[in-house]
């Protein structure tokens, strides 16, 4: 098997559903649960990870142009995570210093473009955010 976001969502359903109502002990059983929501999300974020990666590189590229930065070789060397991470961190480390440009000027411009800055965090934010996780109830069927 190489689905690891099917493999983590299976293994916290089991974790949530089967295990940790079997358990002694709050903390136990809470462990339990905490893990297996947590693999849960980290299911959800795998399987989303190098989308939402390409469209920040993206992104951040199209924000850096309008402010006049141009970047070399902005395309990562492979869409592995760590590379689409690597050139992520990079154009967010000269987006920040275009937005401390443009919260230093004046002008109808600058503003626009800035507002477009933070929009972009709050959209980067917003699509990092885990899905509260859904468990079949005790009764159902697992699928």
């Amino acid at each position: 098997m190489s689905d690891i976001g099917m493999i983590l969502q299976r293994i916290g359903a089991k974790l949530v559903t089967d295990v940790a109502p079997k358990l002694e002990g709050d903390y136990s059983a809470g462990h339990a649960s905490m893990s297996g929501m947590m693999s849960v999300m980290a299911g959800e974020m795998w399987d989303k990870q190098a989308d939402l990666l390409i469209h920040e590189v993206t992104r951040l590229e199209a924000l850096l142009s309008t402010g006049g930065v141009k970047v070399e070789n902005a395309q990562p060397e492979s869409f592995r995570i760590s590379d689409l991470t690597a050139k992520r961190n990079e154009l967010a480390a000269l987006l920040v210093d275009l937005q401390a440009e443009l919260e230093e000027r004046d002008d109808e411009e600058a503003r626009a473009l800035n507002e477009q800055v933070w929009g972009h965090l709050l959209a980067t934010s917003a699509a990092r955010m885990p899905s509260p996780p859904v468990f079949a109830g005790a009764d159902e069927e697992d699928a």
